[in-house]
């Protein structure tokens, strides 16, 4: 697998759909263009117009884009429908001066689809506007192109008279980060390490009991997996490269955390597992109150290896209470969300099997010792990012904040509390408020003396005019995470159609 086949065959299954448009009115195509401009003082824009969105606004200050995008849809029957987009975007003073956002063609079929290509997901069970992210497969990164198949939405399960609802997707696809991370690596002395060509491997399984129902319930599970590609990292003062395997053997073992238990007498100590794993398990329980109001509370627990899915790692987690209106017409209060997030424990300080405690302490230690999890970290691909973003969650701090151009996650033990709302002024007027504090303890590794801290908030306007959709935002960061930043930000969107 590789990105040129991918946009390969997502351009070639464009212009099938371009070309039934001739003969068949069941086929639309639409286009959207918009700009937008981030201007104000401080190193970064503020940190909530920048995360969360599929890294589409740089993250430096005063920056700017012009973005086109064409989206094609033919329905060949009721059942069946090919669609697909191409989506770029120009910036300036940013990490990216033009670039593909999106490239993708998915064939539907009823309930289920197949898709090849680079897509802005959608996240399955968290408020898109409003929630700090999913831990695994959030929406602060740019998309990463993979081929899919999943369920559009919840599917309801056959013969279980509409109690049983499912979610599911399962891919692969590949990192297209590789000379972000080189680059960064060669114009700087404070890495020691970077890789290239990671593969990626997700997954999600959710099962929802009727959301109609007076009270329902969520549970499922997230997974994601770096695997392959090759590190690279100075010894004795020589570049070595270690490459993985990407065959078919790897991309089997990528499903599950497997690999090699004598890793030590074999001397390969980071092919204990293969690849670089993160998950999450989601609790989930909703409450309609009535037939327009609903309360939902949830837990989204992390895991990198077997301490997390135990949960022994404590109160890690997000934790989250989130009400929708689902009132038509104008409401005042559409949704708002409060989020607690922790990262602080992760199973504990220690993990003896990291090779620290030589023969004959090892061998001494009777206890389960498998903590420092060190999320998003990892010793042979340095970190879960793409493009210096995590795709997880923004409030762990991601690498492009880094000054020094550090490429791992400085400060992944953090406390945060969140929240978001949003509504309806007018007919046309809708507003977004989302504000963040977060306090960050560094790594186990490397602790902080004194912990970082940051209150990061954004206050949004949208006005929406037939086609037309006009926004203006202030947004601002102050303490010594993102440091003190202020940012107006202003955006012009037009959605117009061919067919």
């Amino acid at each position: 697998m590789n990105y040129k086949f991918i946009l390969f065959l997502s351009a070639s299954l464009l212009p099938l759909s371009i070309t039934r448009a001739q003969d068949t009115l069941s086929t639309h195509i639409s286009y959207d263009l918009s700009t937008e401009a981030a201007v104000g003082t401080g190193d970064f824009t503020a940190f909530q117009l920048s995360t969360n969105r599929h890294h589409v606004l740089g993250t430096r200050a005063n920056t700017a884009y012009l973005r086109g995008a064409i989206q094609v849809e033919h329905a060949f029957n009721k059942n069946l429908t090919l669609s697909g987009a191409v989506d770029v975007i120009g910036s300036v003073h940013a990490n990216h001066k033009v670039y593909l956002q999106q490239c993708y063609a998915n064939l539907s079929w009823k309930n289920f689809f197949l898709e090849v290509g680079s897509r802005e997901e959608k996240p399955v069970v968290r408020d898109e506007l409003l929630s700090s992210g999913s831990f695994v497969k959030g929406t602060n990164a740019k998309p990463i192109p993979q081929i899919h198949i999943g369920t559009n939405g919840f599917w309801t399960v056959p013969y279980t008279k509409g109690w049983l609802q499912m979610n599911f997707d399962f891919g692969y696809g590949k990192f297209m980060d590789s000379g972000y991370r080189e680059d960064i690596f060669y114009n700087n002395d404070i890495n020691y390490m970077y890789a290239t060509g990671a593969y990626y491997h997700q997954k999600h399984l959710y099962f929802r009991s009727n959301p109609t129902k007076r009270i329902f319930v969520t549970v499922g599970i997230e997974h994601a997996v770096q695997f392959g590609g090759t590190s690279y990292s100075y010894e004795e003062g020589v570049l070595t490269a270690k490459k993985k395997p990407a065959n078919l053997k790897a991309f089997w073992r990528a499903i599950l955390p497997t690999g090699d238990s004598q890793y030590y007498e074999n001397g390969a100590m980071e092919d204990w597992v293969y690849g670089n794993h993160i998950g999450v398990m989601t609790y989930q329980i909703g409450w309609n109150i009535n037939q327009h109001h609903q309360v939902q509370a949830y837990l989204d627990n992390p895991f990198e290896d077997g301490s997390g899915i135990r949960k022994g790692n404590g109160w890690d987690g997000l934790w989250g209470l989130q009400y929708t209106n689902k009132t038509p017409g104008k409401q005042y209060v559409r949704g708002a969300v409060f989020e607690y997030f922790q990262t602080t424990n992760q199973s504990g300080p220690i993990h003896w099997d990291s090779g620290d405690y030589p023969e004959p302490i090892r061998s001494q230690i009777t206890d389960l010792v498998t903590g420092n999890d060190n999320y998003y970290n990892h010793n042979f691909y340095g970190s879960y990012t793409h493009y210096g973003m995590t795709p997880g969650n923004a409030l762990i701090p991601s690498p492009i904040y880094n000054k020094d151009g550090y490429n791992g996650f400085r400060d992944n033990r953090v406390k945060a509390w969140h929240v978001g709302i949003n509504g309806e002024i007018t007919d046309h007027l809708s507003y977004l408020v989302k504000g963040s504090y977060q306090e960050g303890l560094g790594t186990y590794s490397l602790p902080l003396a004194k912990k970082h801290h940051s209150f990061d908030a954004m206050f949004q306007g949208i006005y929406q005019l037939g086609p037309w959709q006009f926004s203006a935002a202030y947004a601002f960061d102050k303490g010594n995470i993102y440091g003190d930043n202020s940012t107006f930000n202003f955006k012009i969107k037009f959605h117009g159609k061919i067919l």
